[in-house]
């Protein structure tokens, strides 16, 4: 777990290259942004990943993707005060 609360546990999405400093880039960006504005981020993100699905590499792994980003903003969003 981290300092900010969120715990992610699929290796698949995080590889090394978002691993460079002591905090993974996804908790930077909570520190830096806040929750609200990253929940925002990953709501664009998985539509992203939606809309290529298919297109782009393997559209099951965009599908899993999308699917990772939507949970990580109800994660994000559970402790807010609407929790969208």
């Amino acid at each position: 777990m981290s300092d900010n609360g969120l715990v992610f546990k699929d290796a698949v999405f995080h590889p090394s290259h978002y691993n460079q400093g002591s905090k993974e880039v996804f908790e930077m960006m909570v520190d830096i942004w806040g929750k609200e504005k990253v929940a925002i981020f990953c709501e664009i993100n998985a539509f992203k990943y939606r809309m290529r699905a298919g297109y782009k590499g393997n559209a099951l792994e965009d599908l899993e993707k999308a699917k990772n980003n939507e949970k990580m903003r109800k994660e994000l969003l559970k402790d807010t005060e609407d929790g969208k």
